[in-house]
């Protein structure tokens, strides 16, 4: 799965899933209760690939979203 991250503000995010193959195209057609831990994990991947290593996911923001293709979230930077 690639992803395309935009950065709205300080500690908040659009992240759109974009899929490389047939198996990334099925998890998105997936009831969201089936599929959930496996799309975070690519919604945290995103934050650390692509804004910074420490971007840890707070929360996902619905209302903002077409999930699960482009999601609106919350992020913070952890500092060790």
């Amino acid at each position: 799965m690639k992803y395309l991250v935009k950065e709205i503000s300080e500690g908040n995010c659009d992240i759109t899933l974009l899929p490389e193959n047939l198996s990334d195209r099925n998890l998105l057609t997936e009831p969201r209760e089936r599929a959930e831990k496996e799309l975070q994990f690519h919604f945290e991947d995103a934050l650390r690939n692509e804004l910074h290593q420490n971007a840890a996911f707070v929360s996902l923001n619905f209302e903002e979203s077409n999930y699960p293709k482009r999601v609106n979230v919350n992020y913070q930077i952890i500092e060790n």
